[in-house]
């Protein structure tokens, strides 16, 4: 089932040449042919439509008067001359006695063959009137048995129906309400005129404001027919599931969310995080791994029903938890949740959806923030988010936390959490997968996993012994296991790696050299600066003592000689230039005191 609704439900609007221009028209009596579908009658007209139109009933129950019959047959000719097809036919079969059967069924099929039609517009069957449902099933009938390819549309007269298709009458909606004020023996009744202008308003409802009235129809072709009346009597639900979307949350696949639980308090806001998600056919199915009695949680995670699962009271190693949550979990997609992580409330829904598209087995998976928390404010420190082109690009390194994906329960049949692997067991999981279904990246970041994981191989903290023992624990058990193919792709990995890390040495060294003959530089601008100084502080103590004399003072000379000196030095380029490396030194000499701490 879709989840989300990428096709419009709704009719589409049609224009009348698109529908036929061999046309067959059925009316119960006269009027329903005007009423029912009067604007496109003279729409396909005035697009040279070859038009037949047949008045099955004599009408007769309509009103009172001897003449009912004729005067209501001179109605209809008023009207088509309006609209513009030709007169219509009258079988002037009884009103209120029509039968659905052979001989109704056999003279429609024959007028259907003599006008060649491409397309049939009768009533629909859910109207209120006997007579209209009757002439509905008898022209599905006639037009299933026709050998050309022709379609039916439904029309509507008393009762809406679901249509599929509208057609904008705008143009001749004037001409069709002159049309409906000629049938004055059927207005005397009631004004069905102003009712049916109100329902061609309505319909117009959805098709923007150039569109003022709208009929609708009911489109079918003799193939959607050809296995019985079912799609003339579609309900909405019914249409929602053929198309494939969902109607209610049993069409929608469960999706069982695993969570290993070592009852920290963190569990509350992970729980609360697959409570907020908008996709709305999930269990949240939590696994006591600490061991010993866990905290009561209740039966639901929000609107979501929750199980906690508690095995023999013994605590359960990461795999061990992960492999209970598996067997426990009843969905058709599965997932895990650590209890100390985070979902967005979008990241189930597109998840699923993106699985739906799919064929086949499909592992999707979306990016995923890496929020570190010890400075006491949240800050991003990476955002684990690629495409995983090959199983070889697994291998070099996850790069996809447990939380990211969604996988179908189908491949447990083959894949389960390796419990001799104290850590790395997803890293594992997901290689298995890999050997199963094709990985899908959504292209979102759409979850949170929070540093300070206690396996001992958090990528914000790791702990480097036993980062190794648990890489030589997992490749020990893949070494024989990759392909020569795989082997390739991970040397060329190494080889692309290696060119990215000699790339940026070169690029250090090259900034190191221009950093070191920029010092000189500075250097010596510092010793000139430090000279001046001097002298000038000479100078200013000479001037002190000499302050009465008025003869010129060398000294006071080589004052301004050396204030003019450093104001050169100072307006100079290569101060000016050196500048930022100045900075970058500091910089440069401060990270490596702290390097030595």
């Amino acid at each position: 089932m879709k989840i989300a609704e990428e096709l419009d439900l709704n009719a589409v609007l049609l224009s009348p040449a698109a529908l036929g221009l061999r046309v067959v028209a059925f009316a119960p009596h006269p009027d329903d042919e005007v009423f029912g579908c009067g604007g496109t009658l003279a729409l396909l007209a005035s697009a040279g439509a070859q038009i037949s139109v047949v008045i099955v009933s004599d009408g007769a129950l309509g009103g009172n008067g001897a003449d009912l019959v004729q005067r209501r047959e001179a109605e209809s000719l008023a009207a088509a001359r309006l609209l513009g097809y030709p007169p219509p036919g009258f079988w002037r079969l009884p009103d209120r006695g029509l039968a659905y059967g052979e001989p109704l069924v056999a003279r429609m099929l024959a007028v259907l063959r003599q006008a060649g039609a491409d397309l049939v517009l009768a009533p629909a069957p859910t109207e209120i009137h006997p007579d209209h449902q009757v002439v509905a099933l008898a022209a599905a009938e006639a037009l299933r048995r026709l050998d050309q390819g022709a379609r039916l549309a439904l029309y509507e007269v008393s009762a809406p129906l679901l249509p599929n298709v509208m057609v904008d009458i705008s143009a001749v909606e004037q001409r069709k309400r002159e049309a409906m004020r000629c049938f004055s023996s059927q207005l005397r009744e009631q004004p069905y005129d102003e009712h049916i202008a109100a329902l061609n308003r309505y319909r117009a409802y959805h098709l923007g404001p150039a569109v003022r009235a709208a009929e609708a129809l009911l489109l079918l072709t003799a193939a959607e027919l050809a296995s019985g009346f079912a799609p003339i009597f579609e309900s909405p639900l019914a249409r929602r599931h053929r198309l494939g979307f969902a109607a209610e949350t049993a069409d929608l696949p469960l999706v069982s969310i695993i969570v290993r639980s070592m009852d920290r308090d963190s569990l509350g806001a992970a729980l609360d995080s697959l409570a907020a998600q908008t996709y709305c056919n999930i269990e949240a199915v939590v696994v006591n791994a600490k061991g010993g009695r866990h905290r009561p949680l209740g039966e639901f995670c929000g609107r979501f029903p929750l199980r906690l699962v508690n095995g023999d009271g013994s605590p359960l190693q990461r795999s061990q938890a992960a492999n209970a949550g598996l067997d426990a979990a009843q969905g058709s997609y599965l997932g895990f949740l650590d209890d100390d992580d985070s979902l967005d409330p979008d990241h189930l829904s597109h998840l699923v959806d993106a699985a739906q598209r799919e064929s086949g087995p499909v592992v999707v998976y979306a990016g995923v923030r890496c929020m570190d928390m010890r400075s006491g404010t949240a800050t991003v420190s990476r955002v684990f988010g690629e495409a995983m082109e090959s199983k070889a690009k697994l291998l070099a390194g996850n790069f996809i936390p447990i939380h990211a994906p969604l996988f179908p329960r189908s491949v447990l049949a083959q894949a389960r959490f390796d419990e001799r692997l104290l850590a790395y067991e997803d890293w594992d999981f997901w290689l298995q997968l890999a050997e199963l279904a094709r990985f899908v990246y959504v292209d979102r970041v759409s979850a949170t996993y929070f540093t300070g994981g206690s396996s001992g191989v958090s990528p914000q903290e790791p702990d480097m012994e036993a980062v190794r023992r648990a890489k030589l624990a997992l490749f020990g058990k893949w070494k024989d296991r990759i392909s020569a193919d795989e082997l390739r792709v991970l040397c060329d990995l190494y080889l692309q790696a290696n060119a990215e890390l000699g790339a940026s040495q070169q690029y250090a060294s090259r900034v190191a050299r221009q950093l070191q003959e920029q010092t000189q530089v500075a250097q010596a601008a510092e010793l000139a600066l430090r000279e001046a100084q001097r002298a000038a502080a000479l100078a200013s103590e000479a001037a002190a003592s000499r302050a009465a004399q008025p003869e010129p003072d060398p000294l006071q000379q080589r004052l301004k000689e050396a204030e003019q000196r450093l104001q050169e030095v100072l307006n100079s380029s290569s101060w000016k230039l050196t500048a930022p490396l100045r900075a970058l030194k500091n910089a440069v000499r401060r990270f490596l005191g702290e390097a030595r701490q």
